[in-house]
């Protein structure tokens, strides 16, 4: 008479590492979830400051009448604006001190958010901005979008995808 063995058959381990390793990609993935979404998070929350930097740039010095708005732009990480002046060592006058805080912001927005596209005009549309398009009118508010390449995007451009983040600055 055979004696009956204790133990586990190999069906029954190979269901249990089965079970263990489904558990784990789990995890794992949800892991990588919690770190995209922190990164999102992140970058929304600098482009709002970005954003508020910018709006009080507008205010502490508003447009001449009749002049264009310096602050009204078109930017892409592929070509970042030149300062015209170093407003840092000699005193510079107000349109050189706009550009030259614009270069900066440009500059940090390249460092800070992957392939960057940024649009400051004006225009009437209703929040959120599902595209780049601005209708210019003097009436319209003055209006930021802003986008970048979000992390584990299948798309590497920013030009086909619409802003992720739209605010208004001001009138």
């Amino acid at each position: 008479m055979r004696a009956r063995s204790c133990g586990f058959s190999m069906m029954e381990v190979l269901v249990a590492m089965l079970v263990i390793g489904t558990g784990a990609l789990a995890i794992a993935m949800l892991q990588l979830h919690a770190l995209r979404s922190s990164q999102d998070s992140s970058l929304h929350a600098r482009a709002t400051l970005m954003a508020q930097e910018l709006t009080e740039l507008r205010a502490s010095l508003p447009p001449a009448p009749g002049a264009s708005d310096p602050t009204l732009f078109s930017f892409t990480a592929e070509r970042p604006p030149v300062a015209p002046a170093d407003c840092e060592s000699a005193a510079c006058n107000p349109s050189d001190f706009i550009q030259s805080a614009l270069a900066d912001w440009n500059g940090r927005l390249v460092r800070d958010f992957p392939q960057a596209r940024v649009i400051v005009c004006r225009d009437a549309q209703r929040t959120p901005q599902v595209d780049w398009t601005c209708d210019g009118q003097a009436s319209s508010p003055v209006m930021l979008k802003l986008g970048w390449r979000r992390l584990g995007a299948a798309s590497p451009s920013t030009s086909a995808a619409g802003p992720l983040l739209s605010l208004v600055l001001g009138h």
